[in-house]
């Protein structure tokens, strides 16, 4: 038979009064349905460990919130509100549903909070390593409107379309990373395995060794002799740029490289635009005004050109220039995008056209990504065939001549 356990538990009762106690049940769910039966909504129920117990170790949380448990948090909730649930229920369901432990608290914290009269956008607030400041302000205008669970909704499209984007970035440049890899440990295997066993024997043939495999043996001595200067050399290579990018200056050249590099450059500038577009559309469709619509999508791209161009553009627009001009007059936006921010403008339709313009290219990444990863797979086997061959061949190139000499 199951052993029961004992939970804490903070309710409210019907005259809206907070009540803390303690009861045994074999599970959450029977002290919650308990609760219910005495006529108490509870706030929030934890089991009580032991001091060291080893059940407290799942407590523990590395890495934060993933996106992905706050695009189902976010679905999940809106699909709540909009069936007619009250934002205390929903959270307290979705508080004992969520497995991440840092957001379970981060729910709980916020479920207490609401419970005691603050905003939802307010609680969500106190919490910005969670809810970033796009979602709090669209659930501020949501609230506002009366329409939390549309804005809700669109805000859990917003975090899907990201985690789509971020996947798709990510399954494209997996495969060519894998190679890389695999090339450099071959090499490595060669060089510091190989190379140094037949060394030897290039010596008893007596003869002038070519320069390729005298290159090849230099190389090999390195890395099988000095490798602790090696390794020191790449982190502090490492680390150099590191630093480097943390800098202003070395930000701003790092980001210009990764927009203008072949290749890759064009889908990074894709990356942005897609952004730009999808984040304008979802706070202007929710009624966030213009220059602080500006304000927060500049927050969210990651490339410094890009950030100065939207602060250069508010700029503007709070002068009372269309949004379009500087769109236009940007060496860094595509200027298909002015052109239709432009024809929204003149319609009415700013909304919808920017929706489409962040499907256009969210369509346009999903090619370049397939495209990038089918282009650099046999540039990467190439390469990688490549500097093998040359390895080789010097290893054999000293044996071909001895046959040669010998007949």
């Amino acid at each position: 038979m199951e052993e029961k356990k004992l939970y804490e538990y903070v309710a409210v009762g019907k005259d809206g009064n907070r009540t803390k106690g303690s009861m045994t049940a074999l599970n959450k769910e029977e002290v919650v349905t308990q609760l219910f039966q005495k006529g108490l909504s509870p706030v929030s129920v934890d089991e009580v460990s032991k001091l060291f117990a080893l059940d407290r170790l799942k407590e523990v949380n590395i890495g934060g919130v993933p996106l992905k448990d706050k695009m189902i948090f976010l679905k999940q909730f809106s699909i709540m509100l909009n069936a007619g649930l009250s934002i205390t229920r929903a959270l307290e369901v979705l508080s004992m549903q969520t497995t991440n432990p840092r957001f379970k608290v981060v729910l709980k914290e916020v479920l207490k909070s609401v419970s005691g009269g603050v905003q939802l956008s307010d609680s969500f607030a106190k919490y910005p390593d969670v809810f970033d400041s796009i979602a709090i302000n669209l659930i501020k205008a949501g609230e506002q409107s009366g329409n939390l669970g549309l804005i809700l909704r669109k805000l859990s499209r917003e975090y899907e379309q990201k985690n789509a984007l971020k996947s798709k970035v990510t399954s494209a440049l997996a495969y060519p990373a894998v190679l890389t890899v695999v090339m450099i440990g071959v090499v490595v295997f060669l060089l510091a395995i190989v190379v140094p066993q037949l060394e030897d024997a290039f010596k008893s043939f007596g003869a002038e060794l070519p320069w390729i495999t005298k290159a090849v043996i230099g190389l090999s001595k390195v890395i099988t002799n000095y490798w602790y200067l090696v390794l020191l050399v790449l982190i502090g290579g490492a680390v150099g740029i590191k630093y480097f990018v943390s800098t202003p200056e070395g930000r701003r050249v790092w980001d210009k490289i990764l927009i203008t590099v072949p290749v890759f450059g064009p889908l990074f500038v894709k990356i942005q635009v897609a952004t730009f577009s999808r984040v304008l559309y979802l706070l202007i469709s929710s009624g966030v005004p213009i220059l602080q619509t500006l304000e927060l999508t500049e927050a969210t791209l990651s490339n410094i050109w890009f950030k100065d161009e939207v602060i250069s553009m508010r700029d503007q627009v709070k002068r009372g220039v269309s949004i379009a001009v500087p769109l236009l007059q940007s060496p860094y936006f595509p200027s298909i995008v002015g052109y239709m921010v432009n024809v929204g403008q003149e319609t009415g339709q700013l909304d919808t056209v920017l929706r489409k313009v962040a499907k256009y290219y969210d369509l346009e990444i999903k090619t370049a990504t397939s495209t990038l990863s089918s282009l650099l797979e046999p540039i990467l086997l190439v390469v990688m065939g490549g500097v093998v061959g040359v390895i080789v061949a010097a290893i054999y190139y000293p044996m071909f001549q001895l046959t040669q000499s010998i007949k």
